[in-house]
């Protein structure tokens, strides 16, 4: 992704395949399953919901939280990770080995937001 991919992903704003998060969570794990569960996108972390940049480091301890968090999904799921002008773009893709689920729930992303659901 270049500079100017990222610059356009911004101005689009949040939807059904862009979540901004300003800063780093755990509870991203709920956004990446619910886009795995949906047809896959995008997670920039150092984004405010405004669209305003708010630049984040990507360190090791990041990558691997993230990293970990993934791993603990059922089915098995992988993302991948980079840092692009201070934002960390997690990439997710379509989940192949649908519904996948973190910590036992399931999510799915309805819109720009992301909504537990049951199994069913």
């Amino acid at each position: 992704m270049t500079k100017e991919e990222l610059d356009f992903l911004i101005q689009q704003g949040e939807g059904y395949n862009l979540e901004f998060k300003e800063s780093y969570n755990p509870s991203v794990a709920r956004e990446i399953c619910a886009m795995a569960n949906a047809a896959g996108g995008k997670i920039l972390i150092g984004v405010t919901d405004d669209g305003m940049v708010k630049p984040v480091e990507l360190n090791n301890k990041i990558r691997s939280e993230i990293q970990d968090l993934v791993r603990n999904f059922d089915p098995d799921f992988t993302v991948d990770v980079s840092e692009l002008s201070g934002v960390i773009v997690i990439d997710v893709p379509d989940g192949e080995k649908k519904p996948y689920s973190t910590n036992g729930k399931f999510y799915m992303r309805q819109g720009a937001n992301s909504q537990q659901l049951s199994r069913d």
